[in-house]
Formats: structure tokens, C-alpha cells, sequence
């Protein structure tokens, strides 16, 4: 099945024991490769470094642990795991008017 990047927004997240984790609010992409790295369940525009870390560890899921996608968002056990400081930079660090563009991201921050 194919599924648009746009369909995951809003989506309810539930780990395998039915617990419910909330809903999509932000896509994180890796750019180089192309490939999902989180989910997050609040939006990372416009905080600190230390609210996006706070984010990146409490309010989002690996992407590696998504089981399932279809009217929700299915995560193994354990979703979440410790955030790296690379990952605070690259997920903090600005992205060029340009990109956003390409991407539909200029209305979402």
C-alpha cells in the first residue's frame, strides 16, 4: 500500500498493548537518506533546544518501531528511546525558506 507523507498528520498512535500515545503532529525526515526517523505528538517549531530534546524524548516514537500504519499508527513495546545530541541539532537547526517550500512545510512553522 502506498501512503502519502500528508496522511500520517493527525493519525492516533497506539503501542501493541493498546496504549494510546497520542497523534502524529510532526514527520521527522532524514534528508539524505529519504527514510522517516520519528513521529512526534507535539510540534517542534519554534522551541529551545532543551523543549525539542524534552519533545524528542517524551512526546515521540522511533519510526523504527512502527509496526503497522493504516486508520492508526501501531508501535512495538517500547517506542521511545534516549535522544541523541546530534539529533537535537539536526532537528533544532533551521531549514532554508527553500526546502520548506519543496516540502509543504512553510504553513507548519
Amino acid at each position: 500500500m502506498v501512503m502519502n507523507l500528508s496522511e500520517l498528520y493527525g493519525m492516533d498512535i497506539y503501542t501493541e498493548d493498546a496504549k494510546y500515545l497520542g497523534k502524529v503532529n510532526d514527520v521527522i525526515i532524514n534528508i539524505e537518506t529519504g527514510k522517516i526517523v520519528r513521529l512526534t505528538t507535539e510540534p517542534l517549531k519554534a522551541v529551545s533546544k532543551e523543549a525539542a530534546k524534552r519533545i524528542l524524548k517524551e512526546k515521540s516514537v522511533l519510526y523504527k518501531y512502527v509496526k503497522s500504519v493504516g486508520d492508526i499508527v501501531l508501535v512495538g513495546k517500547t517506542p521511545r528511546e534516549a535522544v541523541t545530541k546530534e539529533e537535537v541539532e539536526e532537528t533544532t537547526r533551521p531549514l532554508s525558506a527553500r526546502y520548506r517550500a519543496r516540502v509543504g512545510l512553510l504553513g507548519r512553522r
